[in-house]
């Protein structure tokens, strides 16, 4: 491997992409360590992909597909072996408006959706990705990323009634 560039490159990607990456998560788990696991896990598999493929092959959608694969084992983990996940109202009692950027009702509407639409609405609307960037992290069709979006919207009109009237409504 080239040593030093390469290093410099991932070490400025990880800058970049890391605090979007474990808001990501940590809306997807609604737990603070898992998500730092899995966010820790991805760039790890990444560096791994790095040394392999070269710094250049490394993307936020190969970045965000990642995280959403490893909060997918995570869940799953979770239904097999089920505890006590105390912490997972951390998330409310810790995060701030600026941190979520978006009005606290309506994150704790996007908080009750299923995990599939969450997963969209948190990288399109949140996150600021395209449907196509989307449907690369997620490995699903850009059409498949549109109706999940439409499903949330009209599974969150009911639920945010009010936010919607004081912002003017979307459509």
């Amino acid at each position: 491997m080239g040593g030093g560039t390469e290093e410099s490159a991932f070490t400025q990607f990880m800058l970049r992409e890391g605090d979007r990456a474990l808001r990501y998560a940590y809306v997807l788990l609604k737990n603070r360590q898992d998500a730092e696991d899995v966010v820790q896990e991805s760039f790890i598999r990444l560096w791994r992909h790095v040394s392999r493929r070269g710094v250049h092959t490394v993307t936020p959608a190969l970045l965000f597909h990642t995280v959403t694969n490893l909060c997918r084992d995570r869940l799953r983990y979770r239904r097999r072996h089920p505890e006590d996940l105390t912490d997972q109202l951390e998330l409310f009692h810790r995060a701030s408006d600026a941190e979520i950027g978006r009005d606290a009702a309506v994150f704790q509407a996007v908080m009750q959706l299923e995990f599939p639409e969450r997963q969209c609405v948190v990288l399109y609307y949140y996150l600021d990705h395209s449907v196509r960037e989307v449907a690369t992290a997620l490995g699903v069709t850009p059409q498949v990323v549109k109706t999940r979006l439409y499903r949330a919207r009209q599974h969150l009109k009911p639920l945010l009634g009010d936010v919607r009237s004081e912002q003017g409504g979307w459509s």
